[in-house]
């Protein structure tokens, strides 16, 4: 008998078209793989032995963390970037746990404008965070150019349709840059599919830590890929400081899906999901918001995802994190408005 007729059929998975991935794509997982040889020829690919599932919990987390941004400042950039290389970040800031086979594969997408310190400090503490949390994941940049009036829901819709580029992601942290977790007992886990999770209950700059109400939804918030898709994701309406979030929360609501905090259901366990707030300068408010949020049902079909209009100017896989540097454009009417 021909010892190939044995063989299972032959698995051919298609890798990520973007470069970035490619070149760890060739892992197996359980099944049979067809790969090429250096002569162009096929073989077969006996698979890896399949890793366990990492636990519910990590044994890796150390509970609350003090936070100083100039302690954690003091370290070189050439020495943390030689560290991180060592603990496993790749270029581009992606990250999968060796000892187990993680429960989740996330992206942190981070809008960003002059804010390279906050940047630093947000790279340096998160990569050892979300390590000990044993996930699979990878953090994105979405950078807005000069001239015009920041666009923080927009650049979160930038970030998602480049991480889909770059894998397939199962869920989306959508993170602000001064905004950081200081328990690891704080679960960066994927929500449930209808189940978005607010994951800022409390920040150290707001009320010195005093829960926010229901009704904010800013600050951290995760949702699957699903999920995003079929609300359309942020507007992209709010030029200038608020509105995306509570348009988010309103969109969220309209598709019937619940939203959720950190930690629900565990009222001991809620001093967890604080947040340390770096400090910053408010950033130039919107002023038509209120008047967009009271139309936000107007527009939900055709404004987010689907009507998202920028300009790649660059793609970037730094040592920590995927850059990606856009300048925003308005739907129809070519471009953003500008800074007063």
């Amino acid at each position: 008998m021909c010892m190939t007729a044995m063989l299972p059929p032959l698995m051919l998975p298609k890798p990520p078209s973007s470069p970035f991935y490619q070149q760890v794509y060739k892992k197996t997982d359980g099944e049979w793989h067809a790969q090429k040889s250096k002569d162009g020829s096929s073989r077969i690919a006996r698979p890896k032995k399949r890793m366990q599932r990492c636990s519910l919990v990590s044994p890796k987390l150390i509970g609350w963390t003090n936070i100083s941004a100039e302690v954690i400042l003091k370290e070189k950039d050439d020495v943390v970037e030689r560290k991180m290389a060592e603990s496993g970040v790749e270029p581009g800031g992606k990250y999968q746990t060796k000892e187990c086979q993680s429960r989740n594969k996330i992206a942190i997408v981070v809008p960003l404008r002059n804010r390279t310190e906050h940047l630093k400090v947000f790279l340096r503490y998160m990569h050892p965070f979300l390590q000990r949390q044993q996930l699979d994941y990878a953090i994105i940049v979405a950078e807005q150019t000069e001239g015009s009036l920041f666009n923080r829901g927009a650049l979160m819709n930038v970030g998602f349709k480049e991480a889909q580029l770059l894998d397939n992601f199962q869920c989306f942290f959508f993170h602000d840059v001064d905004n950081l977790p200081e328990n690891d007992g704080n679960p960066y886990t994927c929500p449930e599919d209808g189940k978005p999770r607010h994951m800022t209950y409390s920040l150290s700059r707001w009320n010195n830590y005093k829960p926010f109400p229901g009704w904010y939804f800013g600050g951290v918030t995760a949702l699957t890929a699903n999920d995003f898709q079929k609300i359309n994701g942020f507007s992209n309406v709010y030029w200038g400081w608020g509105g995306e979030d509570d348009d988010l929360l309103r969109r969220i609501k309209f598709h019937k899906m619940t939203p959720t905090r950190a930690l629900d259901g565990f009222p001991s366990l809620i001093a967890m999901a604080r947040y340390k707030t770096l400090t910053h300068k408010k950033a130039e408010p919107s002023p038509i918001r209120h008047k967009l949020l009271r139309e936000y049902t107007k527009r939900l079909k055709s404004d987010g995802l689907k009507d998202l209009a920028y300009q790649r100017l660059a793609l970037e896989l730094k040592p920590l994190y995927t850059r990606v540097l856009v300048e925003l454009q308005q739907p129809s009417k070519g471009k953003a408005p500008a800074r007063s």
